[in-house]
């Protein structure tokens, strides 16, 4: 955390480049990446051809899918002269087993939510990718939203949770280096905390 910075100071500034997506009878979350008004989010959050994008003062946009990898889940919108903040992401090296992490987003339509916790494992891999597993609580509507660490950069995007009786606190989101691939693939200059190669 930065000296004379709050977390509540560094998550209110998070949430203007946070977004609710409204897609056919769904919904969830998308965040900021690039000046260029480029927005993530998970593609199975798109049940349309056509996104309503709504900031957190209530604006509200239609925007087509740029590009989606089915892959990894991942998809991308843009909106023109959009006028709002980007989020940093972080060193894929600084993510640790155990580091305080916080995940913006609109579970279940509550929008502009925000929760807590902890990263269980920084690398666990399912089905051969790997993903970062989180014990924040994770609904259906925060898919798409960022995972942010103490400074407010993204470690990671809220994917998936496990839903079944007597479990609790598995959470699991896209590990960075997909997000960074995925951005190459498309040209996209993203924020960082340091300069890095797809490869972290």
């Amino acid at each position: 955390m930065m000296p004379g910075v709050s977390i509540e100071d560094i998550l209110r500034s998070a949430e203007d480049a946070v977004f609710l997506l409204r897609s056919g009878n769904g919904m969830g979350t998308g965040f900021v990446v690039s000046s260029d008004g480029h927005i993530l989010t998970c593609r199975h959050v798109i049940h349309s051809e056509t996104l309503e994008v709504v900031s957190s003062y209530g604006k509200i946009w239609q925007s087509p899918v740029l590009a989606q990898d089915p892959l990894y889940d991942l998809a991308m919108l843009k909106i023109d002269q959009l006028h709002a903040p980007c989020l940093t992401f972080a060193d894929p090296m600084s993510i640790q087993t155990g580091q305080r992490v916080y995940a913006l987003g609109h579970p279940l339509g509550l929008d502009f939510t925000v929760s807590q916790g902890i990263i269980s494992n920084r690398n666990r891999l399912i089905q051969g990718a790997s993903f970062i597993q989180t014990d924040v609580a994770l609904n259906p509507g925060n898919s798409g939203g960022p995972i942010l660490n103490e400074k407010g950069e993204v470690i990671g995007m809220a994917n998936s949770m496990i839903s079944i009786e007597h479990a609790q606190g598995l959470g699991f989101a896209i590990a960075l280096r997909y997000i960074f691939a995925f951005a190459s693939q498309l040209r996209i200059k993203l924020q960082r905390a340091r300069e890095f190669t797809v490869a972290e």
